[in-house]
C-alpha cells in the first residue's frame, strides 16, 4: 500500500532542476528520479554554454525527462521561472511541483518526501530545511543562513530556517503566482519568501538530508555578488520606508518652517483683529506644526502606498487605518517619552530618541501587515 502511494505520489510530481555548467553528476541524478516514478522532470541549461552540451545530450527526450536550453546565462531565477512555465503549459497530469538542484545536494528520497507530503497537505510552500549545526557544513553557509533567517524574521514577522534552500515544493494552484515573481538570479527565491510572507501563504519547513560535498564547490553562487543580491532584496522594503520617512520629515519640517513664517508675519502686519486671532487665541507655532504634520502624513502615506508596499487595494480603507497607526504612534510617542521621563529620570529629550526608534518599527510592521496588507490568495 505504501509503495502504491510512493508510486501515484511521484507520478503526481514534476521536477524542476536549473542547471549551469553542471558536472557528471546530473544524468544519474535524472536517472534516479525516473526510476523513482517521477512523472515529468525538467532540466534548464541556463547557458551552459558548447563545452556541457555532451552532459545534457545524456538526458534522453522520453516523454519523461526534457531539457530546455537557450544562450546567454540569465540566472536561476529565469531559468526556474522558464521550467515552472513548461510545466504549466505542457505538463498538465502533474500536480505536485518539486524544486531541486542540479549540484547534488537535494536527494531522490527527499524529493520524494516532500511530493508525499504535498500530496497530503497542498496548503502552501514546503522548504526543504537542512541542519546546520552538522559539522561538515561549511562556516560561511552557516552563518550566513542564520543571519538571514534572524534579519528575515525581523522585517517579516516568520522565521524561515533554511532561507537559501532550493529545494522547495507547492501545489500547481501556485505556479502562475511563481511565475511572476520578480528577479533573474539567487534573489529570486529570496523574492519568493517575502511574497508568501506578505500573502500570509503557509511556508512549512520538511527536514532534508545535509549535503555539502567538496565543501559545496559544485555551487555557482557568488558570495559577494550574490549575496548583495539577497540581501538588497531582504531590506529592500524597509530602506526604502527610511527613504520615505525621512523625505516626509524634511517635507514635514520645511512646511513647518513655511507656515510658522508666513503666520508671524500675517500676525504682525494685518489687523489686530486677526493678529489676535491667529496668534494669540491660537499660537502659530501649533497651527504651524498641524498643518505641516498633516501635510507630511498624506505624502508618507501615498509614498508609502506605491513604492514600499506596492498596495492596489481599496485606498479608503488604507487611509483610514493609516490615520489609524499615524495617531496612534503619535499618542504612544508622548506617554512613552513622558514615563521615562517621570518614572526612571531620563531628559525628556534623551528619552525621546529610543522611544521614537521603537516606535519607528512598530509603525513599519503595522503598515505591512495591517495599513497596507495584501489579501491571502491573490497573485505573488
Amino acid at each position: 500500500m505504501s509503495r502504491l502511494l510512493n508510486q501515484t505520489c511521484a507520478g503526481r510530481t514534476a521536477v524542476v532542476v536549473p542547471a549551469y555548467k553542471p558536472d557528471d553528476r546530473l544524468p544519474p541524478y535524472v536517472r534516479a528520479l525516473k526510476e523513482a516514478g517521477i512523472g515529468k522532470i525538467v532540466i534548464v541549461d541556463d547557458g551552459s554554454g558548447e563545452a556541457f552540451q555532451g552532459i545534457f545530450s545524456q538526458i534522453p527526450e522520453d516523454g519523461i525527462s526534457h531539457v530546455i536550453s537557450y544562450q546567454p546565462n540569465r540566472g536561476k531565477g529565469v531559468a526556474l521561472k522558464q521550467g515552472m512555465t513548461y510545466v504549466l503549459e505542457e505538463c498538465p497530469g502533474q500536480d505536485i511541483i518539486v524544486t531541486a538542484d542540479s549540484d547534488g545536494q537535494h536527494t531522490v528520497q527527499d524529493v520524494l518526501r516532500m511530493a508525499r507530503d504535498l500530496a497530503r497537505d497542498p496548503s502552501g510552500l514546503l522548504l526543504g530545511s537542512r541542519d546546520f549545526s552538522q559539522e561538515h557544513v561549511p562556516p560561511k553557509s552557516r552563518m550566513g543562513n542564520r543571519i538571514t533567517s534572524v534579519v528575515f524574521k525581523l522585517l517579516y514577522g516568520c522565521w524561515v530556517g533554511d532561507t537559501q534552500t532550493g529545494l522547495r515544493g507547492f501545489h500547481r494552484d501556485l505556479l502562475p503566482a511563481m511565475i511572476a515573481v520578480r528577479g533573474d538570479r539567487y534573489e529570486y527565491e529570496m523574492n519568493v519568501l517575502i511574497e508568501c510572507a506578505a500573502l500570509r501563504v503557509p511556508m512549512r519547513p520538511l527536514a532534508i538530508e545535509t549535503v555539502y560535498e567538496n565543501n559545496n564547490e559544485g555551487s555557482h553562487f557568488r558570495a559577494f555578488r550574490d549575496s548583495a543580491r539577497i540581501y538588497g532584496v531582504i531590506f529592500g522594503g524597509f530602506f526604502r520606508f527610511v527613504g520615505t520617512s525621512l523625505f516626509s520629515f524634511l517635507v514635514d519640517y520645511g512646511l513647518y518652517l513655511l507656515f510658522n513664517n508666513l503666520l508671524k508675519y500675517f500676525g504682525t502686519s494685518l489687523d489686530r483683529k486677526i493678529g489676535i486671532l491667529f496668534i494669540q487665541v491660537i499660537p502659530h507655532i501649533l497651527i504651524a506644526t498641524v498643518a505641516a504634520r498633516i501635510l507630511s502624513g498624506v505624502t508618507n502615506f501615498f509614498l508609502n502606498r506605491s513604492f514600499v508596499f506596492t498596495d492596489k487595494g481599496k485606498l479608503s480603507r488604507a487611509f483610514l487605518r493609516y490615520l489609524g497607526v499615524f495617531f496612534l504612534v503619535m499618542i504612544l510617542s508622548a506617554v512613552l517619552t513622558s514615563s521615562l521621563h517621570v518614572w526612571l529620570g531620563w531628559s525628556d529629550n534623551t528619552a525621546k530618541i529610543p522611544v521614537d526608534i521603537v516606535l519607528f518599527f512598530v509603525s513599519y510592521h503595522l503598515q505591512r501587515l495591517w495599513v497596507f496588507q495584501k489579501k491571502p490568495g491573490k497573485p505573488i
